[in-house]
């Protein structure tokens, strides 16, 4: 922490709790690649009227003194477990300026230069706020507002509220806006404390069970990512034929663009049996008031779709929201708990957008007149669905190392035959919709070294390590064939033991480096390499863990 005179300093301290299940999730992948610009939604809201940028500069401070996750730092060196903190009063991150010169496709190429600018300046998750906000005049009575966050401290339905809080305040000037007070997001935390989780770790065990293995679609990058985003308008008579189809066949939206990506999936790898992953809500109908709550709700969870080729699309459908349905309850659990040992179950993450963005009627001559949005996720491809912003369309971000864009056209081109198809008719076996798939054995166990975990720790980096996997994961001291993941460790314990290993070795360890080599003696091999290469120090340098 800082001096008690600062910003940041413990005399502004409000709250210390600690972290949501996917926001340590989202923290791992920050600490795997701190640079790559991932999980910072940004959000542009094209306004209408006379908008006073001061007076909207106002309503968001008092916005930001509402809500302690907005004025919340993410900690994770000092204590066994990450945390945070909540500061009580923070400074807003604003800037503001005047693009009404510049033509509409200049204004545009101006918003995705600060969208870019945002991207290439990662947040410190150590110094809050973790959002900046900027404001563009476009014209007399026209303006853009950029909302960038990090994404472990806000989702999108959160933005949405904020929105809505927000124009209130502006419209009620100095006058104290009619909003009901709001619930700290500590509220979550402790709610999700009261879960039967061990229930919940069974419940995802079962539903994983004699699973073929992960459905990794693309393949990992030979170099660094290149992410880039796109947009794919749904052609008008499939939009409405899918629109149609759901009422009729009683299932959701999200739903029928579901059972399109896993049929998809199943003939891409010729598997009747696969997984994507999906976002959901996550607010709990047994937290109440948790809809108006402002923080991170949104989970990433695997989808498994079983590809029954004799079965009428209809029914195959209402089938898969069937067990949809059964997963509400026990969305909550991280998905590093979820996937344990087995590692990333999928590479394609569906988003559908289903949470209302407005600024009321109009009220006091401001009205919204359309919403883009940009984020990258570290999944090679992520699809986000916007089916309330008047005409349905595809948004994806994807990464041009693995999935360059004569692939993804050829996705595309794919994925709306298979949904056309999918609503042209509801009796239809699924198999006919799609190429041969097979059916898969379930995954072996993880694999071993030759010996297994029975051998003993042999040389002396193998015997340290052994030392400090006991430490982290409070067993007995594991063998040289152990995974750690198998022993319990999960991602935010490798990035404590990357922080350890750099302190006591003095070489520079990435956490993905260590996440990749989960054996003990693999790592023991790579850390000797690692030392050989770097040479010898001057002096005798004593290694601790």
């Amino acid at each position: 922490m800082t001096d008690q005179t600062t910003p940041l300093g413990a005399k502004n301290v409000e709250a210390i709790y600690p972290l949501a299940p996917l926001q340590e999730g989202i923290l791992f992948h920050c600490l795997m690649a701190p640079d790559a610009g991932t999980y910072m939604p940004q959000v542009a809201y094209h306004l209408r009227g006379a908008i006073e940028p001061e007076r909207l500069r106002a309503a968001w401070a008092r916005v930001q003194a509402r809500h302690t996750t907005l004025r919340t730092a993410i900690r994770w060196e000092e204590r066994d477990e990450p945390f945070q903190v909540v500061y009580r009063d923070l400074p807003l991150a604003w800037d503001a300026a005047d693009w009404s010169g510049l033509d509409p496709q200049a204004q545009a190429d101006a918003l995705a230069r600060l969208f870019a600018g945002n991207r290439a300046r990662p947040f410190d998750l150590r110094r809050p706020p973790l959002l900046r906000l900027s404001w563009r005049r476009l014209g007399p009575e026209r303006g853009v507002l950029a909302l960038c966050h990090h994404h472990i401290v806000l989702d999108g339905w959160s933005t949405a509220r904020l929105l809505q809080e927000v124009m209130a305040c502006y419209q009620a000037g100095d006058a104290a806006p009619d909003l009901p007070a709001a619930r700290p997001y500590a509220d979550y935390v402790r709610w999700l404390r009261r879960q039967d989780r061990t229930g919940s770790l069974a419940f995802w065990r079962d539903r994983l069970a004699g699973n073929p293995g992960p459905s990794l679609v693309f393949g990992a990058a030979r170099g660094p990512s290149d992410f880039v985003r796109r947009e794919w308008p749904f052609p008008p008579g499939l939009a409405a034929a899918a629109t149609a189809f759901a009422g009729a066949q009683g299932v959701t939206l999200n739903t029928l663009l579901q059972g399109a990506l896993g049929l998809w999936t199943a003939e891409a790898l010729g598997r009747e049996d696969v997984f994507f992953g999906s976002a959901t809500g996550g607010r709990p109908a047994t937290l109440p008031g948790a809809n108006a709550m402002v923080g991170l709700f949104i989970n990433a969870l695997p989808v498994r779709v079983r590809v029954d080729s004799a079965q009428p699309a209809g029914d195959w459908l209402r089938a898969l929201q069937q067990g949809q349905a059964a997963t509400i309850e026990h969305e909550y659990v991280a998905l590093r708990d979820i996937q344990g040992a087995q590692g990333a179950l999928f590479d394609c993450l569906l988003v559908v957008e289903n949470y209302p963005v407005t600024v009321g009627s109009g009220e006091g001559g401001v009205a919204l007149d359309r919403v883009e949005f940009d984020e990258w996720t570290h999944f090679p491809l992520t699809l986000l669905v916007a089916p309330n912003q008047g005409d349905m369309r595809l948004i994806l971000r994807h990464d041009r190392a693995v999935l360059p864009e004569a692939r993804l056209d050829a996705f595309l081109e794919r994925y709306a035959t298979i949904l056309g198809d999918l609503v042209a008719d509801p009796d239809r076996p699924v198999g006919a919709l799609i190429g041969p798939v097979a059916p898969a054995a379930a995954a072996p166990a993880p694999a071993r070294l030759e010996g297994g975990a029975a051998r003993l720790a042999r040389s002396e980096t193998e015997r340290r390590l052994s030392a400090l996997w006991a430490e982290l994961l409070r067993i007995d001291p594991p063998g040289a064939g152990d995974n750690f993941f198998a022993l319990g460790g999960h991602s935010l314990l490798v990035a404590r033991m990357a922080t350890r290993l750099r302190r006591d070795l003095g070489l520079d360890l990435s956490v993905r480096a260590l996440f990749e080599r989960p054996v003990l003696a693999e790592l023991a091999d790579y850390l000797d390499a690692l030392q050989a290469a770097a040479g010898p120090v001057e002096g005798e340098v004593e290694m601790e863990f």
